[in-house]
């Protein structure tokens, strides 16, 4: 299910994803998009809008976190582990 959900995301989601499970914090700086292939911060933007809307990420009290803990789990140890 989980690579399904993945797989149907836009690159630049997926990125924008992974920024989020490294702990980023600055991640419209030129550094970090180039690090993680984003190409601009309405990229960002547009994103994380759709991952909201997607309800794949939340947005509570300005803090963005993942809907589902075992998703951002599975993404970081298998998902993007095997990408590295």
């Amino acid at each position: 299910m989980f690579v399904t959900i993945t797989e149907t995301l836009t690159s630049q989601q997926r990125n924008y994803l992974k920024t989020l499970i490294a702990g980023e914090k600055a991640i419209s700086s030129t550094e970090v998009m180039h690090r993680y292939q984003i190409s601009s911060t309405t990229s960002i933007f547009h994103s994380k809008t759709a991952l909201i809307k997607n309800d794949i990420l939340d947005n509570k009290a300005c803090e963005i976190s993942f809907q589902d803990p075992i998703y951002a789990y599975w993404l970081k140890a298998e998902y993007f582990a095997k990408q590295s």
